[in-house]
């Protein structure tokens, strides 16, 4: 008798406890009716350890960067485009940042929910709640992702750690920069992120932060002399995140001997990659693996 009690317990147990282990994609509601509205998910805790290691430890090569997760095999900034490109062994993973209206934040490129999603408008303009009610429905092999909603930072968050992914984290748009923060510290992820953008953010986060990298994100509009001028409005631990086609030998030489980070996106091919590692980049963005062979994870 004690036995079949005791068995009972523990299959009342598992069952009451096995919303704890869905992800946080399969654990959200799939509706939002106004009589229950939806709450921001809550943390997740993960038993992995955090690497302790600098970011750019000397030692490291190949430092890839999945662009909006890996959007080459699923769509961008979503919880499958983050856990596939933890899965391929990327060095990083970027996601772009909005806040909602009621101060939540989401992983979100587009200032406006139409090209990616069921929604329209502008994203800062809806609750979390609100967001909620609409599907990602773009996006390579959407087929296989029916149900998709666009994700929190600390879902984001959450999948880098599990993956001992470096965050790279462009703001697009959002207005507590303390709460962002703060979402990062809780992540346990502070002394391990890169946050990029435009200069009037960096310089808000930069009031606020001392230790966390930040890159002024540039364009081949812009000769790389105006964001060194732009970046120099900032301390120490900065640089620019630019686009490839403006990048050479000289203009990484340049940017490390004035002691600034050099970041090149979005490249995709296995050669350009292999050049502009050649030349010294601190990393890559991608949208897709070069050289698949020698990445893979193991931290699962």
């Amino acid at each position: 008798m004690r036995k079949k009690l005791w068995i009972l317990t523990v299959l009342l147990f598992i069952i009451s406890t096995a919303d704890t282990f869905l992800s946080p994609q399969t654990a959200r509601p799939q509706s939002v009716t106004a009589e229950t509205p939806l709450q921001p998910p809550p943390e997740a805790t993960f038993s992995v350890e955090i690497s302790s290691e600098p970011i750019f430890a000397d030692y490291q090569t190949d430092r890839f960067v999945a662009h909006r997760g890996l959007s080459d095999h699923a769509p961008e900034n979503t919880m499958p485009a983050f856990e596939l490109a933890g899965k391929s062994g990327f060095w990083g993973i970027e996601t772009d940042i909005i806040e909602t209206l009621d101060g939540v934040f989401m992983c979100m490129h587009d200032d406006e929910l139409d090209r990616t999603t069921t929604g329209t408008g502008d994203v800062l303009s809806y609750t979390y709640s609100e967001l909620m009610s609409f599907d990602v429905d773009y996006g390579n092999d959407i087929e296989d992702y029916p149900g998709l909603k666009i994700p929190t930072m600390i879902e984001y968050l959450n999948m880098c750690v599990i993956y001992n992914c470096v965050p790279v984290i462009e703001i697009k748009k959002i207005n507590d920069y303390e709460a962002f923060l703060k979402t990062i510290e809780e992540s346990g992820l502070i002394n391990r992120c890169i946050i990029s953008g435009g200069i009037e953010d960096l310089l808000k986060i930069r009031e606020l932060n001392t230790d966390i990298p930040l890159m002024v994100v540039g364009y081949s509009n812009k000769p790389y002399t105006f964001y060194t001028e732009l970046i120099q409005q900032l301390p120490e631990n900065s640089g620019i995140l630019y686009d490839y086609h403006s990048v050479d030998q000289a203009v990484v030489d340049e940017l490390h001997s004035m002691g600034l980070i050099a970041g090149v996106w979005t490249l995709d091919s296995g050669e350009e990659a292999a050049q502009y590692m050649s030349y010294g980049v601190d990393f890559v963005v991608t949208n897709h693996i070069p050289g698949l062979n020698h990445m893979i994870n193991e931290n699962e």
